[in-house]
């Protein structure tokens, strides 16, 4: 594998909320523009992601490279993929010193930033390479707010859980917490099983949060029925 051998290169992942072209950071936006490369994250290879979509529309001005990451959970075909795409990528990744890559919601949580940090290291074998983070707004937090509920108050325990994760996993989490917000619920199984109504004072999901004409936030029993929108987030209050 060539090794690279300019030093002092940057690399930045940044948040950029969950949607709402409003709720993108001054900092994300004077990061982008200062950036010699912009990478952007699509999971389909023809469609645009909306962190694409939101960095576009601050930044109409910069030219965007697509990067494909495969919504597999195979880890080894997911690297192959990504690396592949970096390989082929060299020549412009050699001549930038910055290199920006904008994440949907906040950069530390849940971030396919993760995984091109450690592609990076692969690439830049030899090279002094200093990881930015930039926070975005958390797509729970966007729920809230749009649905004028605080999370947590006091005490009380804020659980925040992948839809994803193991379903008795999930049980004990929402067992032992306050208030929970769930993330991709269109992969939960039995979820009135999982999330009996009759548990919690109060039960919001709200879809495509911040995004006019899309918004929609259905409270109740109701919330938990016809999940089919991958942009979801359900909120729980025991």
């Amino acid at each position: 594998m060539k090794k690279l051998t300019q030093l002092n290169k940057i690399l930045v992942i940044a948040g950029l909320g969950p949607g709402d072209f409003n709720l993108v950071s001054l900092k994300a936006i004077e990061e982008a523009k200062d950036s010699d490369m912009i990478l952007v994250p699509r999971s389909r290879q023809n469609e645009k992601g909306m962190a694409e979509s939101l960095i576009a529309h601050n930044v109409p001005e910069k030219i965007l490279t697509p990067l494909l990451f495969p919504m597999t959970r195979n880890e080894k075909e997911r690297d192959k993929i990504i690396l592949s795409q970096l390989e082929t990528l060299r020549p412009q990744l050699e001549a930038s010193r910055k290199i920006f890559f904008p994440v949907i919601g906040d950069s530390m949580l849940y971030s396919t930033g993760a995984y091109l940090i450690e592609m990076m290291k692969k690439i830049f074998v030899d090279v002094d390479v200093e990881i930015r983070f930039i926070p975005g707004i958390s797509a729970h937090s966007l729920a809230a707010a749009c649905a004028k509920k605080f999370l947590a108050m006091s005490d009380e325990i804020l659980s925040i859980i992948p839809g994803t994760a193991d379903p008795e996993k999930i049980s004990s989490v929402i067992t032992h917490s306050d208030s929970i917000a769930i993330y991709k619920p269109t992969a939960l199984k039995n979820i009135h099983s999982l999330i009996p109504p009759s548990a919690f004072r109060k039960i919001i999901r709200v879809d495509f949060a911040g995004i006019p004409d899309k918004e929609k936030i259905i409270e109740g029993a109701e919330a938990l029925d016809d999940i089919d929108e991958y942009m979801s987030v359900i909120l729980l209050w025991r």
